[in-house]
C-alpha cells in the first residue's frame, strides 16, 4: 500500500507498528562500543542499512533513524562533534533506502547527555537541540521522534525547538518508573498537557523501567483521549557472562503490545534489547485479533485537551529568613557530640538566629551531618545543614532531602563541595551527580510536591553560597540568577575582610535588581598563621595586606586573636545597616571568638 495518506491521517485510523531498537541490536550484530553507534551511519554503512531493512522486512510502518545521540555533547566523546549533519545526513539516507513506500522514516532525537559542573540552561539546551533537528528535517525526514527523555523541561525545549524549524509530525516519548511517573517525579497527564502545548502530535511512553512502567504510563494517561505511542524494552536486561542479555521473549512482548493497542496506542513498537523477530512477532499477534483497523475509540486530529485534575498540593509555609545572625559549625570528627550541644545553647542565648552544619568540610570525615542536626534541633535553636554533591548521588540526596524534613529542619544550604583531598582518604572519588545548582533545583521539585508525586511535599528555605572574593563579580552575579531560577531564597557569603569587596557586591547585586536576602561571611582571624593559610591556600578567600601585616606585627597569639576580633567588630559595624544578616564562622568551633562581634550586630 502506497503512503496516500499523510501520516496523521493514517494514524487516526490504524495502527502502526515501528521498528525495534538500534543500539543494543547494533551490538549484538557485532558493532564496536568504543566508536560512537551513531558514527557507524559513516564508517559502517552496510551494517546500519541491513538493520534498517530487517524491520521493514518484518512488518515494521514507521523506522526511526540511527541519530538518537547525534549532539554536541555526545559526539564529542569521539572527537566527532563537527561531524553531526555529515551523521544525520547518512542516517536518514540510509533509512531512506530500506524504506518502502508504505514506511515513514522518523529522525530520532534523544535527551542531552549529562554534563559536569552545573546543569545547561534552557538557552544552550536550545543552541543543542537545533542542529541535529535542523538536520533531520533539511533531510526530509516524515516526522520526527523524540524518545527516552527522562527530564520534562528538557523534552519541552526540545520539542519548542522543532516547531520553530518544522510543522512535521512529532512524536514525544519519556522512560518512566511503575505508576505512572518519571524518575524526576513529572506525572504521565502533567507529560501530555506540557508536550500537546509545546506543539506534540502523538504523547507515549518508551524504554522506561520494564514493560510495565510503560503500561502504567499509557493507563495515566489515556483518559485524555490522545494520539499515544508505546515502545517496550525486552524486560530488564541481566548480565550474563559479561553481556547484557534481554529475557522477555518474543511471543510475551506481542501479547503486551495487543494489551497496549486495547488501551488505544496508536503505534507501538520495541525499545532495548527487541529486534526483528520482535516486530515481527507483534505484527503476527495484531493480524491474528484484528486489532490493525480503527479502534472502537476514536481519535480525531482535532480534538481538544482538557486539563487533568489533579488535587492540588499547598505548599507548606516556607520559612522566610530572619534578619540577624547565622553561625556556621563543624559536625565533630569523633562520635562525641556533648560539646557541640553546649555551643549550640551559648549561641542561642546570644541571640543567634540559626546554626549552619558543614558537611564533611574539605572533604574531611566528620559525623553524619544529618544525624547532628537532628539532635541540635533539640535545643530549640533553627538547624540549616550544609547539603553537597560530592559525597551522595540523586538517590542518596533524594533521601537525605526527605530525612532531614522528617527530622523537622526547615532550611538547607546546597553546595557543590569541597573536592576530595585523595592523601586524606585513598581510593575515594567524589560523586557530584549534581552541582549547587542541580541540588538547589531538586530541594525546590520536593517543596512542590513533583517529586512525592503530588502526595505532600516539604516546606525547605533554601540557601546557596555566593563568593564576592573574587577579580570579577559578574561571574558570580549570573551564577547566583542561575540559583535563584532554580528556587534558591537566600544566600550566605564566603568570608569577607575589607569593605571594599562588600560595596562591589552590592553594586553589582542593584545592577542585576537581586533582592535575594544575603548573609555577609564574618570570620575573626585567631592568629598571623592561620591568616596567611586562608589567604594564600584556600580558594575564595582574601584578606588584605594591612590586616595580615597588622597581625605579623604582633608577637602574642593572644593579641592577634584580639586584633583579629577588633577588625571583624570594626567591619561589621560599617556594614550593619546595609545587610539582611550576617554569617559568622567560627574556627574549630570556638564560640567566644565571636560572641564578641554578634554583641556588636545593630541592623536596621
Amino acid at each position: 500500500m502506497g503512503k496516500d495518506k499523510t501520516f496523521l491521517e493514517e494514524l487516526y485510523s490504524t495502527v502502526l507498528v515501528g521498528d525495534g531498537a538500534i543500539g543494543t541490536e547494533l551490538f549484538v550484530r557485532g558493532a564496536g562500543f568504543e566508536t560512537g553507534v551513531e558514527r557507524l551511519n559513516l564508517i559502517a554503512p552496510d551494517i546500519v542499512l541491513k538493520l534498517h531493512r530487517d524491520y521493514v522486512s518484518a512488518g515494521s510502518r514507521i523506522i526511526e533513524t540511527n541519530t538518537f545521540a547525534a549532539n554536541q555533547l555526545n559526539l564529542e566523546k569521539y572527537n566527532a562533534r563537527k561531524e553531526i549533519r555529515e551523521i544525520v545526513a547518512a542516517g536518514v539516507k540510509l533509512a531512506q533506502k530500506a524504506a518502502r513506500n508504505n514506511t515513514y522514516v522518523a529522525g530520532s532525537v534523544g535527551p542531552l547527555p549529562p554534563v559536569d559542573g552545573e546543569p545547561l540552561s534552557k538557552s544552550e539546551q536550545t543552541e543543542l537541540f537545533t542542529e541535529p533537528v535542523e538536520s533531520l528535517v533539511e533531510q526530509g525526514v516524515d516526522l520526527l521522534i523524540f524518545e527516552t527523555f527522562i527530564d520534562l523541561e528538557q523534552l519541552v525545549s526540545a520539542i519548542l525547538v522543532a516547531r520553530k524549524i518544522t510543522d512535521k509530525p512529532i512524536i514525544a516519548q519519556m522512560a518512566f518508573e511503575p505508576g505512572g511517573e518519571t524518575s524526576g517525579g513529572d506525572s504521565a497527564s502533567e507529560f501530555v498537557n506540557r508536550c500537546i502545548r509545546a506543539g506534540a502530535n502523538v504523547v507515549g511512553a518508551n524504554c522506561g523501567s520494564g514493560i510495565v512502567s510503560v503500561i502504567d504510563a499509557i493507563d495515566h494517561m489515556g483518559f485524555l483521549n490522545y494520539p499515544m505511542s508505546a515502545y517496550m524494552n525486552a524486560g530488564f536486561a541481566e548480565l550474563i557472562e559479561s553481556r547484557q542479555i534481554y529475557l522477555a521473549p518474543a511471543d510475551y512482548i506481542a501479547s503486551k503490545a495487543c494489551e497496549l493497542v486495547r488501551k488505544g496506542v496508536r503505534i507501538v513498537g520495541g525499545c532495548c534489547g527487541t529486534n526483528p523477530g520482535t516486530v515481527k512477532a507483534i505484527v503476527e499477534a495484531l493480524n491474528r485479533q484484528k486489532l490493525t483497523g480503527a479502534l472502537e475509540k476514536t481519535i480525531t486530529p482535532s480534538v481538544s485537551v482538557r486539563e487533568q485534575k489533579i488535587p492540588v498540593v499547598k505548599p507548606s509555609e516556607i520559612p522566610k529568613p530572619p534578619r540577624g545572625v547565622f553561625v556556621e559549625l563543624d559536625p565533630p570528627k569523633k562520635p562525641e557530640i556533648g560539646t557541640l550541644i553546649t555551643c549550640a545553647e551559648e549561641l542561642k542565648e546570644a541571640g543567634v538566629k540559626a546554626v549552619t552544619l558543614a558537611d564533611n568540610p574539605l572533604a574531611s570525615v566528620r559525623v553524619d551531618v544529618l544525624a547532628v542536626a537532628g539532635l541540635l534541633t533539640q535545643t530549640g535553636l533553627p538547624v540549616i545543614p550544609h547539603v553537597t554533591g560530592r559525597d551522595r548521588n540523586r538517590i542518596a540526596l533524594q533521601s537525605t532531602i526527605m530525612g532531614a524534613h522528617v527530622l523537622g529542619i526547615r532550611s538547607l544550604l546546597c553546595v557543590t563541595g569541597d573536592p576530595i583531598r585523595m592523601h586524606n582518604e585513598t581510593n575515594t572519588s567524589g560523586v557530584f551527580d549534581v552541582t549547587s545548582i542541580g541540588l538547589v533545583k531538586l530541594v525546590s521539585e520536593f517543596n512542590s510536591g513533583q517529586r512525592l508525586g503530588g502526595k505532600g511535599n516539604t516546606s525547605f528555605s533554601i540557601g546557596v553560597a555566593l563568593n564576592p572574593n573574587v577579580r570579577s563579580i559578574d561571574g558570580q552575579i549570573k551564577k547566583l540568577q542561575r540559583k535563584i531560577e532554580a528556587g534558591a531564597h537566600f544566600a550566605l557569603t564566603q568570608p569577607v575582610f575589607d569593605e571594599s569587596r562588600f560595596d562591589i557586591l552590592q553594586d553589582a547585586l542593584e545592577k542585576a535588581h537581586i533582592k535575594l536576602p544575603i548573609y555577609l561571611g564574618i570570620l575573626p582571624l585567631m592568629t598571623a598563621r592561620q591568616a596567611d593559610y586562608l589567604h594564600f591556600e584556600v580558594p575564595g578567600i582574601y584578606i588584605p595586606d594591612k590586616i595580615r601585616n597588622k597581625l605579623h606585627g604582633l608577637r602574642e597569639p593572644s593579641d592577634q586573636r584580639l586584633a583579629g576580633i577588633d577588625a571583624a567588630i570594626e567591619l561589621v559595624s560599617k556594614i550593619n545597616p546595609h545587610v539582611h544578616g550576617f554569617y559568622m564562622i567560627t574556627s574549630f568551633n570556638k564560640t567566644e571568638n565571636i560572641l564578641p562581634v554578634i554583641k556588636e550586630v545593630k541592623l536596621q
